[in-house]
């Protein structure tokens, strides 16, 4: 009977393990997780009545692969949608917080930019297009819409979804879809032009025909939005684990890697050994990179170049009562030249209500990011006064938080800086030399949740395909 050994129990690992089982039945699978608990950085801590997310606090629904594996396991009615009063934006500029512009009207009337920033992004239809070749977010967004709107929008967009360097981060690899727009349209105006019409096209008729007829995920769709579960993140740990059952080996510290046949061989501390037809390295970047430099030298440089950003999450729990802000929205991003260390502060219990308790709110604030390494070291109690201070304000609190929680990550999130896409052909160049060895994971083809999932399902298709030859 062949066998997959799986390295690493984070939500990548834990999904292909599941595809696999799903697929084919009769093959044996093994998942090695170094810690006591599975998840990775995806989880949640209950506490006082309050829903934690560790790291990601969601996924999005306009694409179906997070939530068709949930529906997999059987949570589908556990699905939580994200509040309607989370539809709202935030930018915070010039000491206070702007609505994000949602149309042009709202656009014009903005004072996010000046006079001169707001005509400059006007102008974006009649840019050139690019040259075809990989740039960064930065230079895309001046070359498109000028340096003033790069600043305020797309630094903190950066910030907010891989805490990264705008003058760093590729285009291409990091937002394939804003340099599919260009491409394909010639101006990001006309991209949204069409996908307007698209969604109209798609939109339910006078006939009778309900919202809920016309699906979620579909690219065309407006119906996007945020979700995760009434227990939060961990319900989706927490089925996946139960599904492996006895397939996983929780405490295994992997300490090496070696070739056995035409296999795979995992040694772990005290000298313990698992091996398989196939291994798939489920496990950031350079952790693989750390396991493969004796038996795979090349691979090994290629994975250890792959940069990570580190990541402090602040959470915080506070009586309604002692925040002036009505906190009508999602949260708020902040860009890096308005002078604060947070890169933003997600308003969690606006977005999913039952993860607080009545009469209280949940904030999560993000410090570090690839501009601020620094903040990583900062005590708890250093943190918990810079976010207070950061967010008096801002939110006007009159009290300090009830409840705290801080989760480190020193090396938290991927950065897709320019390169990336060479760098990820290099390493599956190198891979062809390695039959029944593959990597999955958020360091290749995207940080999201659904992006996990997909490239997960992706790797599980390719394993049984290695497998049955």
């Amino acid at each position: 009977m062949p066998r997959a050994i799986i390295l690493g129990g984070g939500i990548s690992g834990l999904s292909c393990a599941h595809y696999l089982i799903r697929k084919d039945s009769k093959l044996e699978v093994l998942l090695l997780e170094g810690l006591g608990r599975c998840g990775g950085t995806l989880g949640s801590e209950r506490a006082d009545g309050f829903v934690l997310e560790r790291g990601p606090n969601g996924f999005l629904d306009d694409v179906p692969d997070a939530a068709d594996l949930a529906r997999d396991l059987g949570l589908g009615e556990r699905l939580l949608r994200a509040s309607p009063q989370a539809k709202n934006r935030f930018i915070y500029s010039h000491g206070r917080l702007h609505a994000l512009p949602m149309g042009p009207v709202a656009f014009l009337r903005s004072k996010i930019l000046g006079i001169g920033g707001r005509l400059r992004v006007l102008l974006e239809p009649f840019c050139g297009p690019g040259q075809g070749e990989d740039e960064s977010v930065a230079s895309f967004g001046r070359r498109r819409i000028g340096d003033e709107a790069t600043r305020a929008f797309l630094d903190p967009l950066v910030s907010g979804i891989f805490a990264g360097d705008v003058e760093r981060l590729s285009l291409p690899s990091a937002f394939p879809k804003l340099a599919e727009m260009e491409a394909r349209h010639g101006s990001l105006f006309r991209a949204l032009r069409m996908a307007r019409r698209e969604r109209s096209r798609h939109a339910p008729s006078e006939k009778g025909e309900s919202a809920s007829t016309t699906p979620a995920t579909t690219p065309a769709s407006s119906q996007r939005s945020l979700q995760s579960f009434s227990g939060g993140l961990e319900e989706l740990v927490e089925a996946l684990t139960a599904e492996m059952g006895d397939r996983i080996r929780k405490n295994f510290a992997a300490t090496s890697i070696a070739r056995e046949g035409k296999g795979y061989a995992v040694v772990g501390n005290g000298g313990a050994r698992e091996a398989g037809d196939a291994l798939i390295l489920a496990v950031p970047a350079y952790r693989a990179a750390t396991l493969l430099a004796a038996p795979a030298p090349p691979l090994s440089l290629s994975l250890e170049a792959v940069p990570y950003a580190p990541i402090v999450v602040v959470c915080l729990g506070l009586p309604r009562a002692s925040v002036e802000h009505p906190l009508d929205g999602y949260g708020f991003l902040v860009p890096r030249d308005q002078g604060l260390r947070m890169l933003g502060t997600i308003w969690s219990s606006t977005i999913f209500p039952p993860h607080a308790p009545a009469g209280m709110v949940s904030l999560r604030c993000i410090v570090g990011g690839a501009r601020d390494t620094d903040a990583i070291d900062g005590s708890d109690e250093a943190l918990l006064k810079l976010v207070e201070e950061e967010l008096k304000p801002i939110l006007g609190l009159r009290a300090p938080p009830t409840l705290t929680r801080i989760y480190r990550y020193a090396k938290g999130i991927p950065q897709y800086n320019v390169g990336h896409s060479k760098r990820l052909e290099a390493i599956e160049r190198e891979l062809w030399s390695l039959p029944g060895l593959f990597l999955a994971g958020n360091a290749y083809r995207g940080v999201g949740i659904n992006d996990c999932v997909r490239e997960a399902r992706r790797k599980a298709r390719a394993v049984l395909e290695f497998l049955r030859r």
